[in-house]
């Protein structure tokens, strides 16, 4: 192991840590000593947010971390308040005050460590990139910038004044001219900052989209025959303003008022961070009896949950510029090869859908089209024959390892131009 090469990981969000978010960097850092690669973690200690001690046993036991202090405000604030200081006074994002802690230990472990030949960013929070940059410019070490979502052209991230746009503006610049290569997690934000930014090299802007990992697939599914109910799963966070389940469980409502299906014949589920609108439409439309929420599972435990459904609801981010994301749950959806009923008309992660033959699409705001296609799909369930014809070939490439070794690979090019 003295001979192979290193990489290191600067990354916020990392186990203990749970959420989709760690999942990339997760699989990252586990599978790249299959292709010659040894990572090593820079990450924050204590961070608050969901904890997933499930994903602590899948840090492979040679894996290297260095874990700093962070400062952050106070969990205790109330969510609007902590924003409002975070938009006008940290400027960049709520953990920018890992800042100096991570750089600190970036140059420690650079130091102290011969063989690192790459430093690796991924953000959110984009304050990892600007840890990187700084690790980048003092030591030249080659360095990729991993935006798992986009920055200034996120529809969902706003700035109080034109200063602080301006601001961020220029260090997302400085971040794509400085880095060796950026990386996105679709083709559609891939292209966006290629038209953005043209004197860019093309190879520069690279994609790597998330994926799902054989061996957290469940090995055996129980068997569910004779099936009671019609059992819709929906796994993922959940926004009022941006991802809501108004428009679907207002459908359903209507759906059962018109007894287009009895409410004893169908039962919803929906895994993970779900905000409290969620549980107020289930309340308001007397829905108690047939919905189940039970927060968020450990992330096998939640794939059960996707393995066993007769139908996935997938609730994409919807408005201006949504149709750059794909949210990471969808390997998951697709690897399972259940049907899938997706909120969205257009855009990176209905195109997906309808290219891996993985399901069907409704407006995720027009409540008729959406109760049309829940009474559709429920009476094909009823009569067994809501199927679908996957292209399991396409699935396929998104599993991690092989994703991991397209990361690899940029790697190795870098080392190999840089000697």
């Amino acid at each position: 192991m003295a001979d192979t090469p290193t990489v290191l990981f600067i990354a916020y969000y990392f186990p203990p840590l749970g959420g989709a978010g760690v999942q990339r960097t997760l699989k990252f850092a586990r599978y790249l000593p299959d292709f010659g690669w040894k990572p090593h973690v820079v990450t924050v200690r204590d961070a608050p947010g969901i904890q997933d001690s499930s994903l602590v046993e899948e840090i492979p036991t040679q894996l290297v971390i260095t874990r700093t202090p962070g400062l952050s405000p106070s969990q205790r604030l109330p969510w609007k308040l902590r924003n409002l200081f975070t938009r006008w006074f940290l400027v960049v994002d709520e953990q920018i005050g890992w800042l100096p802690f991570a750089i600190s230990a970036g140059k420690k472990v650079i130091a102290s460590e011969d063989s690192i030949r790459v430093i690796y960013s991924t953000s959110a929070p984009f304050t990892a990139h600007l840890v990187a940059r700084q690790l980048h410019r003092q030591t030249q070490l080659p360095w990729v910038a991993d935006f798992r979502d986009p920055w200034m052209e996120n529809p969902f991230i706003t700035h109080p004044t034109t200063i602080h746009q301006r601001i961020n503006t220029r260090l997302e610049q400085s971040i794509f001219h400085e880095a060796d290569r950026v990386i996105f997690n679709t083709e559609a934000a891939c292209d966006k900052y290629a038209r953005k930014y043209p004197s860019l090299a093309p190879h520069k802007l690279v994609t790597i989209p998330n994926g799902y990992d054989q061996e957290d697939l469940p090995k055996e599914i129980p068997n569910r025959q004779p099936a009671l109910a019609f059992n819709i799963v929906h796994y993922g966070s959940l926004y009022r303003k941006t991802r809501s389940s108004a428009y679907f469980l207002y459908a359903l409502k209507q759906c059962i008022r018109n007894r287009k299906f009895s409410p004893g014949r169908i039962h919803l589920r929906f895994i993970g961070n779900i905000d409290k609108e969620t549980q107020g439409y289930v309340d308001q439309y007397g829905l108690n009896e047939i919905a189940e929420l039970p927060g968020y599972l450990p992330h096998r435990q939640a794939l059960a949950q996707l393995f066993s459904a007769d139908l996935l609801l997938l609730i994409p981010s919807y408005g201006t510029g949504s149709e750059l994301f794909v949210p990471a749950k969808i390997y998951e959806y697709l690897a399972s090869q259940k049907p899938i009923l997706c909120l969205a008309e257009g855009g990176a992660c209905a195109d997906l859908v309808i290219q891996a033959r993985a399901g069907w699409l409704a407006s995720p705001k027009d409540t008729s089209q959406i109760a049309n296609q829940l009474v559709r799909l429920y009476h094909l369930w009823e009569n067994g024959a809501l199927k679908i014809d996957p292209d399991l070939e396409l699935i396929a490439s998104f599993e991690r390892r092989k994703l991991t070794g397209r990361l690899a690979s940029i790697f190795d090019e870098l080392v190999k131009t840089a000697g």
